[in-house]
């Protein structure tokens, strides 16, 4: 994954960069793999919520704890990535590459702009970003925790379900989990014997910039679904969706600037253990131990919370987002289950649909010199459904191509269950 979930390419990995399985990489990049070990408290231990050791346990603990070992790749030193290699999208390009090579079933990742929906896009898999508060985030190592969201990775929808299923539940471990009563489940007269379907094609979604295969594409979808005699196709207008990137990446930069403030090395994490008389070890530390791509958004986050800054970008942006979910809120038929008086339209739509990418995966050579505002355009067609936490997956459409499927907020089964209609139509 990029390094603390900040990235859309994988390319920022802590480990080296992850390659998109779709694409011919003719030779290795890893010279070899290192055995690492650490210890986690066992689930009956009363240690429990110790921090992970990276070291031996004391003799007197050392049965409560169980010992895990993995593999480190070590990067060859003058490896070659091919010139038709693309990148696999993020953050969590990890979990999407392991799925698309068919090394696992399914993969868990973390979704707060589109982490989940663009590697699955990329790599021509099923991304399933639920609404935001259904899986919990007990563990997660908060990136943006308004917008963090537990996602799944497959190339089979049932899988997805399953694993969904499993994992909706209340957590009192994590404050931002949704209560029981706020869950919709499974409801018969969903799709019911002859009841059309609307779905919404947001006008504004209508880029310049979209490349021309992913219009083509586009285009032949919405005339699949035309076709179809269940479905009606309406254009919808959410005008704050060309506020969404500024707004997504004042927001996200902000938290992130907080949450990460605590990786200072001296209560857990990496530690420099050197200082100048001009440079404390906490500024060292920091500066060593985060990423050229960490750094850069804790800069822009703590600019955005300054005295200045404040309300001048955050507050404004926190409005916006808002009115962007007021917004949504008006174009759906359902009700928001988290403010059903202020939401639900009897002549509005059950989805909406979008493309997930506005083109192809870059090639990675062309990637490493783009610029980090350039790089963030690709975050455009999903971060306003991550403002407005809305349940949402991507469904593949051709290589490296593929369409989200957004419903309203609390309306995660409807939308696993339309996505099953789509797929096998």
């Amino acid at each position: 994954m990029d390094e603390f979930g900040m990235g859309n390419s994988t390319l920022n990995s802590h480990f080296g960069p992850t390659l998109n399985p779709l694409y011919q990489q003719n030779e290795d990049i890893v010279s070899e793999y290192k055995q690492e070990t650490f210890w986690a408290p066992k689930a009956d231990s009363d240690l429990i919520n110790r921090d992970i050791l990276h070291s031996i346990p004391n003799a007197k603990e050392i049965d409560k704890y169980d010992e895990i070992r993995y593999l480190k790749p070590i990067l060859k030193s003058d490896y070659t990535i091919d010139s038709q290699m693309r990148i696999v999208g993020g953050s969590s390009g990890g979990a999407a590459a392991s799925v698309a090579a068919d090394l696992v079933d399914f993969a868990i990742g973390t979704d707060t702009g589109g982490s989940i929906r663009l590697p699955a896009c990329y790599t021509s898999t099923l991304g399933f970003k639920p609404s935001y508060g259904r899986i919990s985030r007990w563990g997660l190592i908060s990136y943006a925790q308004s917008l963090d969201t537990v996602g799944i990775i497959s190339k089979k929808l049932d899988i997805i379900e399953k694993v969904f299923k499993m994992l909706d539940v209340y957590d009192y471990g994590d404050p931002t989990s949704l209560a029981e009563n706020k869950r919709v489940r499974d409801e018969d007269n969903w799709f019911a014997d002859g009841r059309k379907v609307r779905i919404g094609l947001p006008i504004e979604f209508q880029l310049e910039n979209m490349g021309s295969g992913i219009k083509q594409r586009w285009m032949q979808l919405l005339e699949k679904l035309r076709q179809n005699k269940l479905i009606e196709l309406y254009p919808v207008s959410i005008p704050s969706i060309k506020y969404s990137l500024p707004v997504y990446y004042t927001l996200v930069t902000s938290e992130a600037s907080s949450n990460l403030s605590r990786f200072d090395g001296i209560r857990y994490g990496f530690r420099a253990d050197k200082y100048t008389d001009t440079e404390p070890e906490y500024t060292v530390t920091r500066s060593e131990g985060f990423g050229e791509e960490v750094k850069r958004r804790i800069t822009l986050g703590t600019f955005s919370l300054s005295s200045y800054g404040f309300d001048s970008h955050f507050m404004k942006a926190t409005k916006l987002r808002s009115r962007l979910i007021n917004e949504f809120n008006s174009v759906f038929r359902d009700r928001h289950e988290l403010i059903p008086e202020e939401s639900g339209n009897d002549k509005g739509v059950d989805f909406i649909v979008c493309p997930t990418s506005v083109d192809k995966p870059s090639i990675v050579s062309e990637y490493y010199n783009t610029s980090p505002v350039q790089s963030y355009l690709n975050d455009v067609m999903t971060t306003p459904i991550s403002l407005a936490g809305l349940p949402t997956i991507n469904i593949p459409y051709g290589k490296s191509e593929g369409f989200q499927l957004v419903g309203q907020f609390g309306y995660d089964y409807k939308v696993l269950k339309f996505a099953a209609m789509v797929s096998e139509s």
